[in-house]
């Protein structure tokens, strides 16, 4: 298990790769807005695979979400 520090670290880091795909471009968005919730989150996830997996997922509702006000 993380502690916290290793979350930031782990979090701070994948939102900072290169941008592949359109759902990449998000990133900057997802940062602001989860440290104006100071992070809080990251408390319930355990691993990096699970820091991973919630950063896909919120990308793919942005993106759906996108899709249906088109």
């Amino acid at each position: 298990m993380l502690n916290f520090t290793e979350k930031m670290k782990v979090f701070t880091f994948l939102l900072a790769q290169e941008e592949i795909s359109y759902a990449d471009s998000f990133n900057a968005d997802i940062d602001t807005c989860s440290s104006n919730w100071d992070y809080n989150f990251l408390e319930k996830l355990n691993s990096k695979k699970e820091i991973e997996l919630w950063i896909d997922i919120l990308k793919s509702r942005i993106v759906m979400r996108e899709d249906e006000a088109v």
